[in-house]
C-alpha cells in the first residue's frame, strides 16, 4: 500500500478557468456556472434541456434567468429527483417515471458535458500543473470524489510525450480491426490513462492521438506490459470518461444481436459530449457510469464501483499521510465518511494536511481519523504548492 494518500474534491479544480474564466462548479454553483458556458448558455442548448428548467421551476420556482446569478443546490434536486424515481419504480408508474427518467439523464448529461470541456485548460493553472508533477513523481494513492478528467489530464502532462512509437502504427488503417501487439501498449502520453484506474474495462479506447480506436479489454489487459499501475486513481464516484453499453440502439435497423451481445459492459472511452445528446459507440446508446450527489447513493449497483472503493478503504487504512483538498464531506456524502470512520478504527495517519478554505473542515477530518496532533492547513492549491516546494 502507498504511504501517502490524497482525497480530492471539486474545490482542488477551481483554480483552473477556461477562456472565458469559467470553473469548474460547486454544488451550490454549477448552473451559474454553466449557463454562461458559450454552448450550454445558448437558446438552442436551452430549450434541449426545457425538462429540467421545468422541473426545477415547479419545486423551487427559479426561472432559467434567475439560475444564471443564483446559487442552487444541485446535489437537492438529484435528490429529489432519485427519491420520485425510486417512487414512481415502486409503484410501476410509467407515466411519472418516464419524466423524471429524462430530467434527470439530461441533467447528468449538461454536467458531463460542462465539465468535459475543462480538461483541455489545466495549462491555465501553474498550481494545477505542478499539482500533476508532484503525483506523478511521489506516485501516491490518488481517491478523488470528482467525475472530470483534470487529474488525468495534468498527470499525463507530467509524464511527458512518448518518444517510441511502433513502426506499424505510422501505417494503421482505421478501417482495420486487427490491431497489432505492439500498439496495444502504446500511448501518446508516458502515462497510459486507461492503466492509471484499478480496475480493468470490458473494453478500452487505446490512448492515443488520432482516430478513435478500441479493443477488447481482455486482450489490451492480457498485453505484459500493461498492467495496471500501482498506486492507483480511484475515482469513488465515476467519471465523464467511463461508460456501460445500455442495450438500446441509437438506430432502428442496428443488429439486435449485437446491441445485446454488448449490454451491460463497461467501456472507456474519451468521447465528447454534445449538445446534450446521448452517446453513442457503433449506434448502441452508452450510458456514464457517475454516483450522482444524492443522499442516498447506490454504490453496489453500478459495475466497477464497488471494487474502486474496497481498494480506496484499504489505501487508506494502511496510509501515513494523509492529504484532503477541496472536500468538506458534506452530510449527503455520509459514505465517504463511512469509509474514513472504517479505515481509521484502529490507527491514525501520522500525517494530515488539509487544502481548503474553510478550517471548520479541520476539526471534522481529525476527529474521522482520530488524528490529536497539529494538522498543516492551506487555504487553496497555491498556498499547498507554495509550502511543498518550500519544503521539497
Amino acid at each position: 500500500m502507498a504511504d501517502t494518500v490524497y482525497l480530492f474534491g471539486a474545490g482542488i479544480n477551481k483554480t483552473v478557468s477556461d477562456r472565458d474564466g469559467l470553473v469548474p462548479p460547486l454544488s451550490m454553483d454549477f448552473f451559474q456556472q454553466a449557463l454562461r458556458h458559450r454552448r450550454i448558455g445558448d437558446d438552442h442548448y436551452k430549450d434541449k434541456i426545457k425538462p429540467v428548467f421545468d422541473y426545477i421551476a415547479k419545486y423551487w420556482k427559479l426561472t432559467p434567468k434567475e439560475l444564471e446569478s443564483e446559487p442552487f443546490d444541485i446535489e437537492a434536486c438529484f435528490t429529489l429527483l432519485e427519491l420520485q424515481t425510486q417512487s414512481a419504480r415502486s409503484k410501476n408508474d410509467r407515466d411519472v417515471f418516464i419524466p423524471l427518467a429524462e430530467v434527470n439523464y439530461r441533467l447528468i448529461v449538461m454536467l458531463a458535458e460542462y465539465l468535459s470541456d475543462f480538461e483541455y485548460y489545466i495549462y491555465n493553472s501553474d498550481s494545477f500543473r505542478l499539482l500533476g508533477k508532484i503525483i506523478h513523481d511521489e506516485k501516491p494513492a490518488v481517491l478523488t470524489l470528482n467525475y472530470d478528467t483534470l487529474l488525468e489530464s495534468t498527470i499525463e502532462s507530467a509524464s511527458g510525450v512518448t518518444t517510441k512509437i511502433p513502426p506499424s502504427f505510422m501505417n494503421f488503417s482505421p478501417e482495420s480491426k486487427d490491431i497489432p501487439d505492439d500498439e496495444l501498449a502504446y500511448s501518446h502520453m508516458n502515462w497510459n490513462r486507461p492503466l492509471g484506474y484499478g480496475v480493468k474495462f470490458d473494453e478500452v479506447q487505446l490512448h492515443r492521438a488520432g482516430t478513435y480506436v478500441f479493443t477488447a479489454g481482455e486482450r489490451f489487459y492480457y498485453h505484459p506490459s500493461n498492467n495496471l499501475y500501482y498506486p492507483p486513481l480511484l475515482k469513488l464516484h465515476g467519471s465523464i470518461n467511463w461508460f456501460i453499453y445500455s442495450g438500446v440502439s441509437k438506430y432502428p435497423l442496428r443488429n439486435d444481436e449485437e446491441v445485446a451481445e454488448k449490454k451491460g459492459k463497461t467501456l472507456l472511452f474519451n468521447g465528447s459530449w454534445w449538445f446534450n445528446e446521448a452517446p453513442d459507440i457503433y449506434g448502441i446508446i452508452i450510458e456514464p457510469i457517475i454516483i450522482t450527489p444524492v443522499a442516498n447513493k447506490q454504490l453496489s449497483q453500478t459495475p466497477i464501483i464497488p471494487i474502486i472503493w474496497k481498494k480506496a478503504a484499504e489505501e487508506l487504512a494502511s496510509c501515513k499521510r494523509l492529504i484532503v483538498g477541496g472536500y468538506s464531506f458534506p452530510p449527503t456524502d455520509f459514505h465517504t465518511r463511512r469509509l474514513f470512520l472504517e479505515a481509521f478504527s484502529d490507527h491514525s495517519p501520522e500525517e494530515i494536511v488539509i487544502i481548503n478554505p474553510d478550517t471548520r473542515i479541520v476539526q471534522l477530518v481529525k476527529d474521522l481519523c482520530h488524528f490529536k496532533k497539529p494538522v498543516l492547513v492551506c487555504r487553496d492549491l497555491d498556498e499547498f504548492i507554495t509550502s511543498y516546494t518550500k519544503h521539497a
